[in-house]
């Protein structure tokens, strides 16, 4: 069993412990991970606080001071900061972390970082970059290729043969068109389709 933090005590790190929970479930009785707390930068939260049934192990740094040798998993839902954190925090082991109720190709290739949450489908050839968020009932279709430090909300769907640059955010429920690119930093806002390709920085 593996000793492991979450950043982030906040929605996206309760769901993250949640699926944490799950996967140890389904681990006939020798669970995989020992979830140590949460890690957060927020001065509203004192070290050795409880959220949600977990401690609270102080900010990033201090967490990561007192837990050397523990994986981590980033669960902070904007890019950037995602990023910034995962750069604070080299030296740890960063896992991918798949929800049991999501269905995952075994020809997706994968970084470190990522999540693949509940009701999810990430179809065969997919490759996903380090630090993506694969909402609920998302799915990244065959041959999409997606660069590091994406978001994609619940409801997103990512057409075959998509090129999705770095820190790329879709919002719930939108999509692509097959076989175009999106540029890095690029937004698809909730409900919007993406038609054609997508500069750098665009909002659609």
């Amino acid at each position: 069993m593996r000793d492991l933090f979450i950043v982030g005590a906040g929605g996206f790190g309760r769901e993250a412990v949640w699926t944490v929970e799950r996967i140890n479930a389904l681990g006939g009785g020798v669970p995989q991970w020992r979830i140590l707390g949460y890690a957060d930068d927020d001065p509203k939260w004192k070290k050795g606080d409880n959220f949600e049934g977990y401690p609270i192990l102080g900010s990033v740094e201090t967490a990561s001071k007192d837990n050397p040798g523990a994986s981590v998993f980033v669960a902070i839902g904007n890019n950037k900061k995602r990023e910034d954190i995962y750069r604070r925090l080299r030296g740890h082991d960063f896992p991918v972390l798949i929800d049991p109720k999501a269905q995952v190709s075994p020809t997706t290739e994968f970084r470190h970082g990522s999540y693949i949450a509940a009701g999810a489908v990430v179809q065969v050839g997919a490759t996903l970059g380090k630090f993506v968020i694969v909402g609920a009932n998302a799915v990244v279709s065959h041959d999409a290729v997606v660069g590091d430090f994406v978001n994609m909300g619940p409801g997103t769907v990512i057409a075959s043969g998509v090129k999705v640059g770095n820190e790329v955010s879709f919002f719930a429920n939108s999509a692509t068109m097959p076989w175009i690119t999106i540029g890095e930093g690029a937004s698809v806002t909730c409900g919007a389709a993406a038609k054609a390709d997508v500069p750098a920085g665009a909002t659609i």
